[in-house]
């Protein structure tokens, strides 16, 4: 998968036209959910696919954002083993799975939940497992324009980047979301680019947030990579969760695709890199 080309030009889709998708389509994420990348490999992780009789009219007051449930013609809907970070968990795994269906020209969109268990219970799912994500899946009407940055054009030895607006936030640059050494220090890009991880962070920062809202930072500290999150009373624990998990997949993935095999570690590295008191780290790796 060409996952540069593919993050910078994925969206969340939040209307659908009323064509369903191919049945081979289907059973192929699905297959490709249950082989695919996770960011702990002990927590049981599993999917099932449900059509839009069986979902929408019954979480349409209970589960989207503002309880406004997107309709669509299907629904994949995530069940995971009750472990730590089994959300970050779910995070990483869900959107690798949304990647590889925009791949295949299908649409998604995360699902907000609040009640897990009274989903459940309004879908008929019997099991033990927690309800931890839901995403609406189909094809595009296009009634939502977005407009994006040309990343083709990107050259990682520029010590700029362009930022260009979208209909709903400003990305971040990249000297504005990492750090050098220790908070406050900002990275310069030309270095980042030197040690071969410009291009990890600039698509790290395409990932999608809760609200659009872009709630990390990274500090480079000679090779140890620091993720921290911002604490954000507007949104809940699960949502700051789901974004830490897709923030850890973007990352990775380019990482993986440009240099070498990576592996985040939850918790602090044993150093005090004296962060700003409205964030914490949640997270390091060794590049």
């Amino acid at each position: 998968m060409e996952y540069k080309d593919i993050i910078s030009r994925i969206k969340s889709v939040r209307n659908y036209k009323e064509d369903t998708v191919s049945p081979e389509i289907l059973e192929q994420l699905k297959a490709d959910f249950e082989k695919g990348k996770r960011l702990i490999d002990d927590i049981q992780l599993e999917v099932m696919l449900k059509n839009k009789d069986e979902v929408y009219g019954n979480l349409k007051n209970i589960a989207g954002y503002n309880d406004l449930m997107i309709e669509a013609p299907h629904y994949l809907i995530f069940l995971s083993e009750d472990k730590g970070h089994y959300i970050e968990n779910t995070g990483y795994a869900v959107q690798n799975i949304m990647l590889k269906a925009f791949e295949s020209g299908v649409g998604s969109c995360w699902i907000t939940i609040k009640d897990g268990e009274a989903i459940k219970e309004k879908l008929n799912i019997n099991s033990d497992k927690k309800l931890s994500a839901i995403i609406a899946l189909g094809y595009d009407d296009n009634k939502n324009k977005v407009l994006y940055e040309n990343v083709s054009e990107y050259n990682p030895s520029r010590a700029e980047v362009e930022i260009v607006e979208d209909n709903v936030s400003e990305r971040m640059r990249v000297r504005d979301l990492v750090y050098l050494g220790k908070w406050g220090e900002d990275a310069d890009p030309d270095e980042l680019a030197r040690v071969g991880l410009l291009d990890a962070f600039f698509y790290a920062r395409l990932a999608p947030s809760t609200k659009n809202r872009q709630p990390w930072r990274f500090i480079y500290d000679n090779g140890t990579v620091v993720l921290t999150l911002r604490k954000d009373e507007n949104v809940n624990e699960y949502e700051q969760k789901v974004d830490t998990g897709i923030v850890m997949l973007y990352f990775k993935l380019i990482v993986d695709s440009t240099l070498f095999n990576l592996e985040w570690k939850f918790g602090n590295p044993d150093k005090d890199y004296e962060i700003s008191s409205d964030y914490e780290i949640v997270a390091y790796c060794i590049s």
